[in-house]
């Protein structure tokens, strides 16, 4: 609801300035055809009623005008030079229409100096018409005039001008007051000059030009001057034109002499007035193209760019700033410095000037930017440009330099202060500009890796048995806890036949993806071998050998496995370098230490010469115990081991309950020991628990005699 109101007056923002745009233009229309109307049907021009009409006509069709070009004018938003530009094509219009054009209209209309002209319709369109353009002229020569006063004003300054603007009127409208009070028109006429010129020396949009404009705007300002003048000199009683004019309207005839008035003192000022600003021109120019490039820059900061075009744009903006004939950045790796972003200039000359500073034995650790003369230190004929001075700015990450901004000029200068801090600000936008870009890349590295640790972590995922065995023998649990996204621990069950099943416990060295992808090997070396070989011990020896293709000197992976005879009651185990297999019988802890190598520590004949197998007769309620290490070496807050006493002991107090019951004991014990010290190494534990009555008793009986045994 909220998003379709927000919607509804955005539109109703854009459609409403239109209506009243269309409001004004569909009123002007009105207006200027009734005056049409007026002016070419009534015969009786010499009465008072129909002056007083015609003014009147007048009045409202100039205001419909002047209100549906200030509209204009501000939809378009346009720039004081072009405002003067087109003050200067109206002024050369008019010029055009009194000097040249009027006689010729005087004759077309048939009017004669004595005022006194033909009544037909053809004299009265062209007369109008005359008229009419004259009218628009100068109502949108004033309007431009208002634009430009108030253009970069500060403060409230509009009462000075509607004041102006008040007695401009009233000097106009005073144009049609009877002879004998012709001092009330010189009154306001005399008062509206003084307004004027008080008026014309508020000009505060000079300063804000480039000196490109403001050379332009001076001969500009020369020749407007010189029409307005012309055209106030022409504009006579003499003149065909301004009886023409006066004849129309005498208050259009007072209006446009203030008009040519106002032109003609506004452009004498303007001259004057950017004159007095060209030799300051060159320093106010330089210093918005400062703020500018810094503002622009701030704004790139928000953004996150490739680094490459990061480091041009710095180029090309410390070469704005500094007016440079070239820049380049010098950017560290490790002790070398690599040139990036060179503008107008050779990566041969910016090497030789950067060696040079280097050799020139410069304090590279700057805080500041620095000025270097290359006359002291170089020869200039070695290189294909001649350059005079270098300036040196550095680009600081986490208060460390990362590299600098060198800018070259041809000509001799100083770098005075205000020049320093100028490039000491744009380095410091920089720096940052560049650590976001820095930080930009590294998430960008992040979330690549987070993705290939999805990948990893799902394939771990399938290669981890999601079900156990059934059996009713055998009571299984096992959990497999990664200290990291993935782990290199791994265990596995294999169902052989009826009467033989396999299981497999695995820690690959080292942590994380590599690991894992190792382990994914090791599962798929156990499960194939478990198929076609029936001793634990031979299996680990052809495992150890075909791993020997692929791990490398610094991984090993060490193994126990072991393969349960459900038949003959039976536990054949071996051990390849890994943790001991705990077998908890009558309240009582054994550590089975099978002897055995890890896999990949050793590919020759030794190898299997100690690898160990074990065999045991399972009674009734034994429980099998396979783990890791990530259990025995979790540390707490004072980095004390939670150890094989502390991990034997829980096995020993809860071995009358089920596996998944002593599975979790474990754990929660794990974790309290823990929970002040972050988990460093995987965590898998995998038990067996032999359920030997269930042969000769139902399911109650046995749970019956296990409860016995437990007291």
């Amino acid at each position: 609801m909220l998003k379709k109101q927000l919607t509804k007056i955005t539109i109703m923002s854009l459609i409403i300035p239109k209506i009243k745009m269309n409001a004004r233009i569909q009123f002007f229309v009105v207006t200027i055809f009734a005056l049409f109307l007026f002016k070419t049907l009534n015969n009786t021009s010499s009465s008072f009623y129909f002056l007083i009409s015609n003014e009147i006509l007048i009045g409202i069709s100039a205001a419909s005008l002047y209100f549906v070009l200030i509209e204009w004018v501000h939809i378009k938003k346009i720039n004081p030079l072009t405002l003067v530009m087109n003050i200067g094509i109206l002024v050369a219009v008019i010029f055009f229409l009194i000097i040249f054009f009027s006689s010729t209209f005087a004759e077309l209309s048939g009017f004669k100096i004595s005022g006194q002209a033909s009544f037909g319709i053809f004299p009265k369109i062209i007369s109008f018409v005359y008229g009419y353009i004259l009218l628009g002229t100068s109502i949108y020569i004033f309007l431009a005039f208002r634009e430009l006063y108030f253009f970069k004003q500060k403060g409230n300054r509009s009462t000075y001008f509607n004041t102006m603007l008040v007695f401009i009127i009233l000097s106009s409208f005073s144009s049609i007051l009877p002879a004998e009070i012709i001092y009330v028109q010189d009154t306001f006429f005399i008062i509206s000059i003084f307004l004027i010129i008080f008026n014309s020396l508020k000009i505060s949009w000079i300063a804000f030009i480039v000196k490109k404009d403001k050379k332009n705007l001076l001969f500009l300002s020369i020749i407007i001057a010189i029409l307005f003048v012309m055209n106030l000199a022409g504009n006579t009683k003499e003149n065909a034109g301004s009886q023409i004019i006066f004849q129309f309207s005498p208050i259009l005839n007072q209006f446009l002499k203030i008009i040519l008035i106002y032109g003609s003192v506004y452009f004498s000022i303007l001259f004057f007035t950017t004159l007095f600003h060209i030799p300051t021109a060159e320093a106010f120019d330089r210093k918005a193209q400062e703020v500018s490039s810094l503002q622009y820059f701030s704004k790139l900061i928000t953004e996150v760019l490739d680094f490459a075009d990061l480091i041009s744009t710095i180029s090309d903006i410390a070469y704005t700033i500094n007016r440079a004939d070239a820049s380049w950045i010098a950017w560290k790796e490790n002790s070398d410095l690599k040139l990036l972003g060179n503008k107008n200039i050779g990566f041969i000359n910016a090497e030789l000037i950067t060696g040079t500073a280097k050799e020139a034995k410069i304090n590279f650790d700057l805080s500041e930017t620095i000025f270097f003369p290359l006359d002291n230190y170089l020869n200039k004929l070695q290189l294909s440009e001649l350059f005079s001075v270098v300036t040196i700015s550095p680009l600081r990450m986490h208060n460390e330099i990362k590299g600098y901004i060198f800018t070259a000029k041809r000509e001799n200068s100083v770098l005075d202060e205000e020049d320093k801090n100028a490039l000491d600000t744009f380095a410091d936008y920089a720096s940052v500009a560049l650590e976001n870009s820095h930080l930009f890349e590294e998430s960008i590295i992040k979330e690549r890796l987070e993705k290939e640790l999805d990948v990893a972590r799902e394939v771990q995922r399938k290669i981890l048995p999601t079900k156990y065995p059934e059996y009713k023998q055998l009571d299984i649990s096992s959990l497999f806890i990664p200290a990291f996204e993935v782990g290199g621990d791994y265990y596995d069950f294999f169902e052989i036949d009826n009467d033989n099943f396999g299981f497999v416990i695995a820690d690959v060295s080292g942590k994380g993806i590599s690991a894992a992808f190792i382990m994914a090997e090791v599962k798929g070396i156990f499960e194939s071998l478990s198929k076609i070989i029936k001793s634990p011990k031979e299996i680990l020896v052809k495992a150890n050998e075909i791993l020997q293709r692929t791990l490398d000197r610094k991984s090993f992976v060490s193994a126990a496995y072991g393969l349960i005879d459900l038949k003959n009651e039976t536990l054949r185990i071996s051990r390849a370098g890994h943790c001991p297999v705990l077998l908890i019988r009558n309240n009582y802890s054994e550590n089975m230490r099978p002897t055995g190598l890890g896999l990949g520590l050793n590919f020759t004949d030794y190898f299997a010469d100690t690898l160990e197998e074990l065999k045991i007769d399972l009674k009734e309620n034994d429980t099998i115990v396979l783990y890791t290490d990530g259990i025995t070496e979790a540390k707490n807050k004072q980095l004390e081991d939670f150890g094989s006493i502390r991990f034997e002991k829980i096995l020993v107090d809860n071995c009358y309950d089920n596996a998944d019951l002593i599975s979790n004991k474990v754990i929660k014990e794990v974790t309290l020991f823990s929970q002040n010290n972050p988990q460093h190494d995987d965590i898998t534990l995998v038990i067996l628990k032999w359920k030997q009555l269930i042969k000769n008793y139902g399911e109650k009986e046995w749970q019956n005699s296990a409860l016995q045994l437990k007291k």
